[in-house]
C-alpha cells in the first residue's frame, strides 16, 4: 500500500505557554509555517510503523509531540524523559482526556520492568549519545520490550547538508548530536532484527539523508553476535 502523507495532530501550541519547555526541545518547529510538516511528518511515519497494541513507552517524549497519535493506537501510553516537567506535560494532556504515565530517567537505565511493553518508540533522541553508548541503550529497549515487541527509531541525517540547515535555524547540530543513521541502525542490528527502512528523501544516500526511520522486532530468542560496528 502506498504512503498517504498526512499532518500528525498536536496540541495547541498555547497550551503550553505555562510549561518552561528546555532551550533545545524542538516543539516551536512542529508549529512553524514552513518547517512544521517535515517534523510533524517524523511523527507520522515513525506513528505509522507501530502496529496497534496495549502498551507503548517513548523514550525521550521532550514535550509530547508523538503522544496524541500514539495514544490512538495504545491502551496506556508511557514516556520518559531526562527533564524535570513531566507532571506538566500530563496535565496539559490530561486536559485534552489523554492519560500519561510518565516517568523520569534515562535510556541507559530505563525505569521500567523487563519485557513490559509491546513497543517502544524512539524519535529524534538516540543521535544525542555517542557512538559508544548506543550498544547499552538498545539492550535497554531490548530488555523493557515483551518477545516479538516492537522498536520504531528516527534519527536527524548528519552530514553537511543537516549542518547548513541547522545553522540557518540558529543550531550548530554537531554540538548536540554525535551519532548518525548508520551509527543507530548498526547498534539496533545487533539487538533487533530489522525489518523497514524509510529514508528522508525516499532511497537519499547518507550525505543527502535529511531523515531515516527503521523498524525492528525483539526475537524470541538473542540475535547471534555481529561483526563491524563504525559507521558515518
Amino acid at each position: 500500500m502506498a504512503y498517504c502523507p498526512r499532518m500528525a495532530r498536536l496540541l495547541p501550541l498555547l497550551e503550553f505557554r505555562e510549561c518552561v519547555i528546555a532551550d533545545d526541545d524542538p516543539l516551536r518547529w512542529y508549529y512553524h509555517p514552513l518547517l512544521g510538516r517535515l517534523y510533524q511528518r517524523r511523527v507520522d511515519v515513525a506513528v505509522g510503523l507501530i502496529p496497534p497494541g496495549r502498551r507503548v513507552l517513548e523514550v525521550g517524549y521532550g514535550s509530547g509531540t508523538s503522544l496524541l497519535e500514539l495514544d490512538d493506537r495504545f491502551r496506556e501510553v508511557h514516556g520518559v524523559d531526562a527533564h524535570g516537567y513531566g507532571g506538566r506535560i500530563a496535565e496539559i494532556f490530561a486536559r485534552h482526556g489523554v492519560r500519561l504515565r510518565l516517568s523520569r530517567g534515562s535510556v541507559d537505565a530505563l525505569p521500567y520492568a523487563s519485557e513490559r511493553f509491546d513497543a517502544v518508540l524512539a524519535l529524534s533522541i538516540l543521535e544525542h549519545l555517542p557512538v559508544d553508548s548506543q550498544d547499552g541503550a538498545m539492550r535497554e529497549i531490548r530488555r523493557v520490550l515483551r518477545p516479538g515487541g516492537i522498536v520504531v527509531v528516527g534519527v536527524p541525517g548528519l552530514n553537511a547538508l543537516m549542518s547548513v540547515a541547522f545553522r540557518l535555524m540558529g543550531c550548530d547540530i554537531r554540538q548536540h548530536h554525535f551519532s548518525s543513521p548508520r551509527v543507530v541502525r548498526a547498534a539496533a542490528t545487533r539487538h533487533f532484527a530489522i525489518d523497514r527502512v524509510v529514508t528522508q528523501p525516499p532511497g537519499a544516500p547518507a550525505a543527502l539523508m535529511t531523515y531515516q526511520w527503521f523498524r525492528g522486532l525483539k526475537a524470541r530468542s538473542p540475535l547471534p553476535p555481529t561483526c563491524g560496528t563504525s559507521g558515518s
